[in-house]
């Protein structure tokens, strides 16, 4: 009985050894699938990392190209409206200019008609003289002829 009982016990023990090697095979398998999917996650998420550092780089230098047409653009721009403020500068001086020049046309005109004005004032005052003289020389001449016909009435 002792060998029927041995070689039970022999049998369950490697039954139960056989059902635990399974069960470890089965979690050692599954543990390497673990890994396994594991490293596919990692591959996944370093290429998704390279992926958007590819396109951080591309958009870095993007923005530094934008950066550098707005330099330029604003380089233009100031260069325009320099040029803008000294034509708008030229043109102001050209107007006073003509100004100037047109004042000095008109104190000039001014200058003439007042130098005409007194040569009128002037003749005035004359012809005021020659008429006051007219005047008394018709007022004189009445008086003689008045007194040269007193004379003769009497």
């Amino acid at each position: 009985m002792n060998k029927k009982l041995t070689f039970t016990a022999t049998v369950v023990a490697g039954l139960m050894l056989g059902a635990g090697t399974t069960v470890l095979a089965d979690n050692i398998w599954r543990g390497h699938q673990n890994i396994v999917e594991t490293k596919n996650n990692i591959d996944k998420l370093a290429a998704k990392i390279n992926a958007s550092q590819s396109s951080l780089s591309d958009l870095q230098h993007q923005l530094s190209d934008a950066k550098a047409q707005y330099a330029a653009l604003k380089q233009q721009y100031d260069n325009d409206a320099a040029s803008k403020d000294a034509q708008i500068q030229q043109k102001i001086i050209e107007g006073q200019q003509a100004v100037n020049q047109k004042q000095a046309e008109v104190d000039a005109k001014q200058q003439t008609i007042n130098d005409l004005t007194s040569k009128l004032e002037a003749a005035k005052q004359t012809n005021n003289d020659l008429s006051q003289a007219i005047e008394d020389a018709q007022s004189i001449k009445d008086y003689s002829d008045q007194a040269v016909k007193s004379v003769n009435e009497k």
